[in-house]
């Protein structure tokens, strides 16, 4: 397992210091995609427009996934 860094990227960055145990970068991408989604259902739309940043252990970024609008998230 890899650990991997969760950072809410946006007017003023959340940094996950402590990072989730993964067991590879797409599974990571996967888990951003969920926390992404969380972000859009639970919380009135304050994280429209923020990303998803995914680093691993060394720093090197893994992907981005922008948290959607609440109306889409609704939707599906």
């Amino acid at each position: 397992m890899q650990r991997y860094f969760f950072d809410r990227v946006g007017e003023r960055p959340h940094y996950d210091y402590q990072g989730r145990d993964c067991p590879s970068p797409a599974a990571a991408s996967q888990l951003a995609e969920l926390i992404a989604l969380d972000l859009a259902m639970y919380n009135d739309g304050q994280w429209t427009g923020w990303t998803i940043a995914v680093c691993d252990q060394h720093g090197t970024k893994v992907c981005a996934i922008q948290v959607p609008e609440p109306d889409l998230v609704d939707a599906a």
